[in-house]
């Protein structure tokens, strides 16, 4: 039970599922209708064939002819998602045009948030009387509403200003909200497609604009765990149900458990729960209908072939036609007697009924929750004097920290409501209750992005206030925050690698060491080489080593582990894994002890120790009774064995500790690693990949940071990629796939690109291309992509080769295992005796020559040497015997894992999805990703290394419907293969958040100083003040007409920010400028906008030359402060903002006179010999400004023309460091088209005539212009 975010381009496909609305667009009035739930006609409702017509939801309906709970016709939704359009007036509500995005996908038209319920309440649902499946449905209705509410109330929201700098209210949000009734394989579901149009109108000037996305994405987690509990708030509320954790998902871990009704039976769960029990009966009736028919008992390859044929034909896709609810019930009906003849529905509803519960006041009535779930979650945050909010804040706040290095709001509140999960609130008390817990729990955390502006005198203004009395340039839904216990293990951790390390080798003594190895047979390559020698020379207590897949991190380590011991001796090196399978991997493959850091700590820990000392104690008494010489020895080789079990088991003195794969440990276990070093005087290296999986659940980044500060060796040779033709002997194309660099390819893919990078995108470009023309990207439609992805490995497994089908969901993954396993009974590739079969965690069944992967840890199923089961670990099945499977692992060794022990834990191994990928390699791969999925770099990198000899991608593309559809409506791509060189380049330029709380710390101050930040603040600050001085100009020299259409235009809040630097800078220039007449058309012929006409002649005549400049009386020299006689609450927002632009030009300037770099040096000589103080820092704002990061060059190179601004400004810092040419982009140009006005020569700083300041820098006065539409704030000349 959840709600899931989908990204929607269209409606199409709700509309196609949807009878049409019975009272559509208001068709019979609203008297004529008994409820908003069923129409006119409630039977009608029910009886009809179809999904129900959308119905309109959210505030802003009013705003669009809609109401919300009313039903709305297809072209009305059409109207507004797909068209972005009014549908009651049909005016455009997408002014700027409906244009396919830059990487050609069809934009946002909208968002799906689907509300899903639990199993239980499905049967309940399909098995109910009418009146209360009536009731079941208007407690889903009403929470559904209640959702979209609280989202309106708490994070919907717009942007405004340059880069959507401003967060601004919006008058809520409007869509439709579709009902499903059944699942794909036809089982109950009831589900709503809660569709939220991406238009929403601005309240501060009535623009219809987009939907703040960020609000969308970054509080689905939080609405879907708040309307999972409103529903089982209602629900409890309306009819008195009371809510169990079902018995398979207790232990699990998970947090996304959802409770099921107490009294409903699992197995008549199971029994609806997907279409093995239909494929069951359909294949029983076949073969007892062939039996007849031949008079012969089918044998098991026979059954085989049947079995698969059934299977494909109950492998149902999405329909347009729907069946009604009616029909949907009797089949359900049928099913359940053909299924699961035993159950009584009558039974079921008494067992409902005899669990009673109710929502109930938490705080007044706190004892209520003492024998629930929330006391044990309780247990490890009690303090004597705290009441319970604040113990749930304590615990909500632990689990945070718990799991990730940052958070915002949203996900503490979400903590909240998982906490909360088990009282059953008084639905319209719940949020409040749960915010109460996470406003309680954010104190207790260290916020990391700065609040920079005061808001006190703009009270309600939404043009300068956003939630909270903040700023709106300071949206509190964005703020980041940790904890000071996460940042004090960072800053632990990475103290440890700028510590000197006294254990260091000296310069050149690993690197002799390591030749000599090379030399006398070890084989390293030059970067092996290289990093191994770094690893013993860095003079630091921690190194990194990072090793993309397959460049040979295992034979770097063995090689630095074998040179310690030289030194060190046996027994000086200590290998940490997660998991107890890498322990004894990294053991073997390097040759030292390892133990699992789980271990590790806990030898540390107090427990430990007791249970050690009590084990002495015991040893000692033992000892004392010992009667015998013999008993005595005895006693003592005990204590002897333990003794050095517990030493292998700690860090010693001068040990060299390597921690594999370092990317996916928790920062708290590398910080009490580090600790743990530090005292026992050891040495620290981390190994592994942090352009792979990131730490699982679990604040993490530091080796990534290890890798962007250089604190690191790289390895670049690939060994895991293989090419040799003889490979690809068998193969039906005769090697046709063969691609000899596609290991090098690889890395690349991991690099991924900068989407802000020209060159770095073309790269990205180049490197799809490559895929494309050797065969490594596929194309086609969803099935298309997963038949082919089926196909390719079924006949990579004819020709000897294992494989893995890595599938976008889980879904898809059980799909493909179940169709592998069918294909290969029918080949005989695998046994499919009934007799001879075992089930497995995931429904499956299996038999012997089948593939199984295990996902769990278990020390009591073990191997012939005694290595425990570890999540992962891939066998092979020899042989199913009565209570066990007979299996061999990837290195031949011989296992016997209890049947039950894998039916709870084991899992087909054919497909799997990319998170459990890591760490598999095979001979060859086939990666698939469906059309909705959008995956980072990291993770297709993951997907595309897992094969020796081919990976291949293939990027689905949606139905050929679909995708004609939003080409009409966007002009997006059609072709299939043109939509997968796009999805894969997004990819490749989509980066993880890999950063530490650290890091995030400084990024979130960096950007919110940064200059085209505080910039673009200034413009819409400014803007806001400027906006009635410019329409009384305007309407001066413009009829009404002309006016309007500016003032309505969505580039208004372009054109009046320009204006408020254009009338500072120089008022007669510009208002000649915005005198001049605009044709209605372009010279093409085009409507064009006459709004963004004068925007574009103010930066192309008079602000991209004059604003490039650099002059005294400016902000920081770079931008005209505005000026009035009269202080608002908008000119106080300038005020700030124009302190914080000169204070980070200051900030700037400070750190580039540290000259770290040779840009810095090469400007303050040219400073002092020509003068120029302020050189230094112009030169600093220009690199802040427009992001130049070259070390040496001060400006970098001369920007294109087309930059207009940038190039001003570069031409001005150029002239002063040079000491050549004038300063302006094109002088001879200029002067001829301004040679009435005077110019200043000079390409230092302007300083302008004080006697024409009045002029050049006028005030915007309280006197007002005539104007329509007057304001306080009008400024005049």
């Amino acid at each position: 039970m959840a709600i899931s975010m989908t990204k929607l381009s269209s409606a199409d496909y709700y509309l196609d599922r949807t009878r049409e609305a019975l009272q559509a667009d208001g068709a019979i009035p609203d008297e004529a209708t008994p409820g908003p739930l069923t129409g006119p006609d409630p039977a009608a409702y029910y009886n009809a064939e179809g999904n129900p017509p959308g119905r309109w939801i959210g505030s802003a309906s009013r705003l669009l002819g809609g109401e919300t709970g009313r039903q709305a016709g297809a072209e009305t939704v059409r109207m507004l998602i797909n068209e972005r359009r009014n549908p009651e007036t049909g005016r455009s509500l997408d002014q700027a045009g409906i244009r396919a995005d830059n990487d050609g996908q069809p934009p946002i038209a909208g968002y799906d948030l689907t509300q899903t319920v639990p199993k239980s309440v499905s049967i309940l649902w399909a098995f109910a009387d009418q009146d209360t499946r009536r009731a079941i449905d208007e407690c889903l209705h009403q929470a559904a509403d209640m959702t979209i509410g609280y989202f309106e109330a708490e994070y919907a929201a717009t942007r405004a200003g340059a880069g959507g700098v401003a967060s601004t209210a919006c008058d809520g949000v409007a869509g439709f909200a579709f009902d499903h009734w059944d699942s794909r394989d036809g089982d109950p579901h009831p589900h709503t497609h809660l569709v939220i149009s991406n238009r929403v109108r601005r309240t501060t000037d009535g623009q219809w604009t987009a939907l703040d996305g960020r609000a969308v994405y970054g509080a689905t987690v939080e609405l879907s765990e708040y309307n999972a509990n409103l529903v089982k708030d209602l629900l409890t509320q309306r009819l008195g149900w009371a809510w169990h954790e079902p018995a398979r998902a207790r232990g699990r871990g998970t947090r996304a458990v959802a409770g099921e009704v107490q009294g409903v039976p699992e197995e008549l769960i199971d029994a609806f729960s997907g279409r093995d029990r239909e494929i069951e009966t359909r294949l029983a009736a076949i073969i007892d209908e062939e039996e007849r028919r031949t008079g012969h008992t089918i044998g098991w390859k026979r059954r085989a072939e049947l079995h698969k044929q059934v299977w494909l034909e109950t492998r149902k896709p999405k329909t347009d036609a729907r069946p009604g609810l009616a029909e949907l019930t009797r089949r359900w009906h049928g099913k359940l007697r053909a299924e699961a003849p035993g159950t009584s529905i009558d039974a079921m509803w008494q067992a409902v009924d005899s669990h009673r519960d109710r929502t109930i006041e938490l705080g007044q009535t706190a004892s209520r929750a003492a024998g629930i779930r929330l006391a044990g979650q309780l247990a490890d945050h009690q303090t004597p004097g705290q009441t319970e909010l604040e113990r749930l804040a304590d615990a909500a706040m632990a689990h945070t920290e718990r799991t990730r290095a940052t958070w915002t709001l949203s996900n503490i509140r979400a903590e909240a409501e998982r906490l909360l999960a088990d009282i059953r609130l008084d639905p319209t008390a719940r949020a409040d209750t749960a915010n109460q817990v996470a406003e309680l729990a954010i104190r207790r955390c260290v916020k990391i992005t700065p609040t920079r502006y005061r808001a006190g005198q703009a009270g309600d203004d939404p043009a300068l206030v956003s939630r909270a009395g903040r700023s709106t340039f300071d949206d509190p839904t964005l703020d980041r925050y940790t904890s000071q216990t996460i940042l004090d293990m960072e800053k632990r951790v990475m103290a440890t690698f700028g510590r000197t390390d006294p254990l260091a080798w000296g310069p050149g003594e690993g690197t002799r060491l390591i030749q000599s190895m090379r030399a006398g047979g070890n084989r390293l390559s030059d970067d092996q080489a290289k990093a191994a020698a770094y690893l013993l020379e860095n003079p630091h207590a921690a190194s990194a080593l990072i090793g993309p897949a397959g460049t040979g991190k295992t034979t770097t380590m063995r090689a630095v582990a074998r040179a310690w011991e030289t030194r060190h001796g046996r027994g000086s090196v200590l290998g940490l894994t997660l998991s107890v399978r890498a322990r004894d991997e990294l053991a073997d493959s390097i040759g030292t002890n390892a133990i699992t850091i789980a271990k590790l700590l806990d030898n540390v820990s107090e427990r430990h120790r007791a249970q050690t000392d009590d084990l002495r104690r015991e040893y000692r008494c033992r000892l004392a009774a010992a009667r015998t010489p013999a008993e005595r020895d005895r006693i003592r080789r005990a204590i002897s064995e333990s003794d050095a079990r517990e030493q292998a088991g700690l860090i010693h003195p001068g040990q060299l500790v390597i921690v594999d794969e370092a990317g996916m440990v928790g920062t708290p276990e590398l910080d009490a690693i580090a600790e743990l070093c530090e005292r026992a005087g050891a040495r620290l290296v981390l190994t592994g990949d942090p352009m792979q999986l990131d730490a699982p659940a679990a604040p993490g980044g530091l080796l990534a940071w290890a890798e962007r500060e250089h604190r690191c060796a790289t390895l670049t040779s690939l060994w895991r990629f293989r090419s040799d033709p003889g490979l690809w002997a068998n193969d039906p194309d005769g090697g046709r796939a063969r691609w000899a660099d596609e290991g090098k390819a690889t890395l690349r893919l991991r690099a991924g690109g900068d989407r802000a990078k020209p060159d770095s995108v073309e790269a990205c470009r180049r490197l799809v291309a490559e895929y494309a023309a050797h065969h490594r990207l596929h194309w086609g439609e969803d099935r298309e992509c997963e038949e082919e992805a089926y196909r390719m490995t079924l006949q990579w497994q004819k020709t000897g080769k294992t494989t893995l089908l890595v599938a976008g969901t889980n879904e898809q993954v059980r799909a493909m295992n179940q169709r592998t396993i069918l294909e290969r009974r029918v080949l005989g590739l695998s046994d499919g005796d009934p007799s001879r079969l075992a089930t497995l965690s995931d429904g499956l069944k299996i038999g012997a020559g089948d593939r199984i992967v295990s996902r769990a840890n278990d020390h009591q199923v073990r191997g012939p040497d005694g290595h425990r089961i570890e999540n992962g670990m891939a066998f092979t099945v020899t042989r199913i015997d009565t209570d066990a499977i007979a299996c061999r692992d990837a290195d031949g060794r011989q296992w016997t894992i209890p049947r039950d022990w894998a039916k709870t834990n084991c899992e087909a191994g054919y497909a799997t999805t990319i998170h459990k990928s890591q760490g598999m390699t095979v001979d060859r791969c086939a990666a698939m990703f469906p059309s909705d999925a959008r995956v980072p770099c990291n993770l297709q990198y993951v997907a595309a290394t897992r094969g020796r000899e081919e990976n291949h991608l293939l990027y689905a593309c949606k139905d050929e419907k679909t995708r004609q559809t939003e080409a009409m409506l966007s002009g997006s791509d059609t072709d299939p293969e043109a939509i997968a060189r796009q999805r894969m380049l997004s990819t490749l330029l989509t980066r993880p958040d890999t950063r530490t709380a650290t890091e995030t710390r400084i990024d979130e101050h960096e950007e919110r100083y940064s200059l085209t930040r505080l910039l673009r603040e200034h413009d819409y600050a400014a803007g806001l003040i400027a906006g009635p001085h410019l329409e009384a100009k305007l309407r001066q020299c413009h009829n009404p007409g002309i006016v309007s259409m500016i003032t309505r235009s969505p580039n208004w809040e372009w054109l009046r920010a320009l204006w408020s630097r254009a009338w500072m800078t120089d008022p007669k220039r510009a208002m000649a400028i915005v005198s001049r007449d605009i044709s209605p058309k372009d010279e093409h012929g085009n409507r064009q906008d006459p709004a963004a006409v004068m925007a574009g002649r103010l930066s192309s005549g008079l602000l991209d030359r004059l604003n490039g400049a650099v002059r005294d009386d400016w902000t920081a020299g770079i931008i005209p402060p505005i000026k009035a006689s009269r202080n608002t609450a908008a000119l106080d927002l300038v005020r700030q903002n124009e302190l914080l632009i000169t204070q980070r030009a200051d900030a700037l300037a400070r750190q580039a006179a540290t000259g770290e770099q040779p840009w810095s040096r090469t400007v303050m000589e040219t400073a002092r010999k020509h003068g120029d103080h302020n050189l230094l820092r112009d030169v600093a704002i220009y690199r802040d400004m427009w992001h130049i990061d070259d070390p040496d060059q001060p400006i970098g190179q001369r920007p294109p023309g087309r930059s207009g601004r940038q190039e001003q400004h570069w031409c001005n810092l150029d002239a002063r460091i040079t000491g050549q040419g004038s300063g302006v982009v094109n002088p001879g140009k200029t002067r001829k088209a301004n040679r009435n006005r005077p110019e200043n020569p000079t390409p230092r700083v302007e300083t302008p005539n004080p006697a024409a300041m009045e002029e050049r820098n006028p005030q915007w006065k309280t006197r007002q212009e005539p104007s329509s539409n007057n304001s306080p704030d009008v400024p005049t000349q």
